[in-house]
């Protein structure tokens, strides 16, 4: 695979499939050049899902340490909850509505021009201007 640069905000079922070792992600992920960027929205859903284990001891040190190995993990800033309105907004009006913790993400990305490694690039596609790349 071709190595690719850039900055990216990897998707929470992205950042699943990587810390399990799935080879098509950690291949991906590995080919990738530049900086990672993290979301409020993804480690929240992470610790959702710790939420729903009976044993967590072994995970959660390991989304700790993913996450501290980004460039930086956006909260809610000003642009982003602009970009929030604008691509909830345009979405209701075309009747393609996806969720609010998806369409943060997207505003994540959108605010700070970063590229988003998704297993749904069909679901994305919907947000104007959102630049994605298929795991």
């Amino acid at each position: 695979m071709t190595k690719q640069n850039g900055s990216y905000l990897l998707d929470t079922s992205v950042i699943i499939d990587y810390l399990k070792g799935n080879p098509t992600a950690t291949t991906m992920i590995d080919s990738l050049e530049g900086e990672f960027y993290g979301s409020f929205i993804c480690l929240a859903e992470l610790y959702e899902g710790l939420e729903r284990m009976t044993s967590r001891t072994k995970i959660e040190p390991v989304i700790k340490d993913h996450f501290a190995s980004y460039h930086h993990v956006f909260g809610l800033d000003e642009k982003i909850c602009q970009n929030f309105a604008q691509v909830r907004v345009d979405l209701k009006k075309r009747g393609e509505i996806i969720e609010d913790m998806d369409i943060f993400i997207a505003a994540t990305c959108l605010a700070h021009n970063l590229t988003l490694v998704t297993k749904n690039p069909k679901h994305f596609s919907r947000v104007k201007n959102l630049e994605t790349l298929p795991l």
